[in-house]
């Protein structure tokens, strides 16, 4: 039986061949990028470029989908190698377990990948991503900030000159404003103003490592809502992938 008859049935054949011949780069396998992954490989990509430097810890394991108490200390790239394997053994899976700036970049963005997905943390990396994925025309989904909220219905996809309310989409304009860069980019994005109820642990900070950017305080966070944030990115990919050139939005 063929495993995506179901999806080839709302989708289409010739839709379908699209996915299975497209190429997408994920840039962050966390609570977001994991997601985003798994739903990609559950439909069908047929071939997927992923970047992640971290390991699985415990404090992954209430959002992540790949952090489990098995899979504590464990790169999170080898695990989503396993994990989409085991989904798709046709799929190609390309990783790469590298920390992601500006000297880095050039390694993991190719002419031959058709969207690219941006699904990290560091503001820094993920500008450098942004702007590095635009100049080589490429398109570029990019989350933003999906920590401190509780309600899905919140969730939005819009250009990234149409985002509002998010913080982290403010400071991610204005810096792409900079370069340059004003619109052109897929963004997923809550109107939820976020928040944290509790303080949070100085034993909880995450800890930098070395030339990876600076410690910083813990977001709160649920499992929810990370996780529709991967999908809506995985649904504006397949959307780029299988829409005629002409109906993409800038």
């Amino acid at each position: 039986m063929n495993q995506f008859a179901r999806t080839e049935q709302l989708l289409s054949v010739k839709n379908m061949e699209k996915i299975k011949n497209a190429k997408v780069a994920v840039f962050g396998l966390g609570a977001v990028g994991s997601f985003a992954t798994e739903a990609l490989a559950r439909t069908g990509i047929g071939n997927l470029r992923l970047i992640d430097f971290d390991k699985v810890d415990a404090s992954n394991i209430n959002r992540q989908l790949f952090a489990l108490h098995s899979t504590i200390g464990r790169e999170k790239a080898d695990i989503a190698l396993e994990r989409i394997k085991d989904i798709n053994p046709q799929c190609h899976v390309d990783v790469h377990k590298s920390f992601i700036n500006a000297n880095t970049l050039g390694d993991f963005l190719s002419r031959d990948i058709d969207v690219v997905v941006d699904a990290i943390d560091g503001l820094n990396s993920k500008i450098n991503l942004i702007v590095g994925a635009r100049q080589q025309h490429l398109p570029v989904v990019s989350s933003m900030g999906a920590g401190g909220r509780t309600d899905i219905s919140m969730i939005r996809t819009g250009d990234i000159s149409e985002t509002c309310v998010c913080p982290l989409a403010r400071v991610v304009r204005q810096r792409l404003h900079r370069r340059g860069l004003y619109k052109g980019v897929r963004a997923v994005y809550s109107i939820e103003k976020p928040l944290n109820k509790q303080s949070f642990r100085s034993e909880d900070a995450q800890e930098a490592l070395p030339d990876h950017g600076r410690s910083r305080p813990p977001i709160g966070t649920v499992a929810w809502v990370p996780g529709v944030f991967g999908l809506f990115m995985a649904s504006e990919v397949i959307n780029i992938i299988i829409q005629p050139p002409s109906s993409l939005h800038p």
